[in-house]
């Protein structure tokens, strides 16, 4: 059954169940793992080779996907080990579980290097001034230094939903080939959403699986962080498109998150619109000066509490960032040295 939105086709119109997987294509298969955040569910894909399975992201560490990994590998998987785990990008979601299965089969683990170490880098609890640079980055965005302080502290929630990252890693690059799964997938890295994002098109097929970075209802994450605090991810995201070109406009995309979709150029179209919208808002909210705290809840007004007001603020810092590259904005200081930012007349 074929459903439309828009522009952009979806084939299928249900989920696979929890422990259960679909066939989108001959040894593929595509299940779905819950997850303990707003944005519920990571999909996962599983190729089948000859000798096993390689399984492109994981899930996070939690008992429940535990449990639901547990009903794949017993049952669609039908016993064979996993021989290789690739990831598409080192977020939580996407490499919680990687260590885990890399150490119970003994398994290759296959992604990029940025994402690897930003990913051993951010999952640890103990990495030397990283507790004081988040604490200082949020203050001086304007948070109170009490909110601040538990804003870190709940940081480390997220550390805990992440097996130990493995220990090595055989690298993939933009523009080879790798063979997974019986097939030839041209990995495609880009900047944005991650350091180094890896998505895969399957030419033969015209299949793409395509992380987090070409997600079909709502655009990925493009955030500010306080490692890279004058960072243009932003710049990146849209600079990136160019990369998907070569791709034939009725390909099958695969995404981390939401429903497989036929329209790739219109999705990236969509996406660019999207973007533009927020950048000339921006704009408008700071004809009278900001401070960044109050941008972000004046861009992000549905959002509630510190923690994701905290995520409201990186995407915000990251369409100021862009604009400030661009001598759209100013950034100034106020007298207790908080960053005020004013668009330029």
């Amino acid at each position: 059954m074929l459903a439309k939105r828009g522009r952009l086709e979806f084939p299928w119109v249900d989920t696979p169940p929890a422990g259960e997987a679909r066939e989108v294509a001959p040894g593929l298969l595509w299940a779905r793992l819950p997850l303990p955040f707003r944005l519920n569910h990571v999909n996962v894909w599983l190729l089948q080779d000859d000798d096993g399975w390689t399984v492109i992201d994981t899930g996070c560490a939690t008992p429940e996907i535990l449990n639901v990994w547990e009903k794949l590998l017993a049952g669609p998987m039908g016993g064979k080990p996993v021989r290789r785990v690739v990831a598409t990008h080192g977020h939580v979601d996407h490499i919680g579980l990687s260590g885990w299965m890399v150490s119970r089969f003994d398994a290759d683990y296959v992604g990029t290097f940025a994402e690897w170490m930003w990913a051993r880098v951010s999952h640890m609890h103990d990495v030397p001034g990283s507790n004081d640079a988040h604490h200082s980055h949020l203050v001086r965005n304007g948070f109170d230094d009490s909110v601040a302080q538990k804003l870190v502290t709940s940081r480390h929630r997220f550390i805990d939903l992440s097996s130990p990252i493995p220990a090595w890693i055989t690298e993939i690059r933009d523009g080879e080939t790798v063979r997974l799964g019986g097939r030839d997938w041209q990995v495609i890295v880009t900047r944005g959403h991650a350091f180094e994002h890896a998505s895969f098109y399957d030419r033969a097929a015209n299949i793409l699986i395509a992380g987090d970075h070409l997600l079909p209802k709502i655009s990925p994450v493009i955030a500010v962080y306080e490692m890279t605090p004058k960072a243009d991810p932003l710049g990146d995201y849209l600079e990136s498109f160019p990369s998907f070109s070569d791709i034939r406009p009725d390909a099958l995309v695969l995404p981390s998150h939401g429903m497989p979709y036929h329209g790739v150029h219109d999705r990236i179209l969509e996406l660019r619109e999207h973007h533009d919208r927020r950048l000339d808002a921006t704009i408008e909210f700071l004809r009278a000066p900001r401070i960044p705290i109050d941008l972000a809840r004046v861009m992000f007004p549905h959002v509630e509490g510190p923690d994701n007001i905290g995520f409201a603020l990186g995407e915000t810092l990251a369409h100021v960032n862009y604009l400030v590259g661009r001598g759209k904005v100013a950034e100034e200081r106020d007298a207790s040295g908080r960053i005020v930012y004013v668009a330029c007349a």
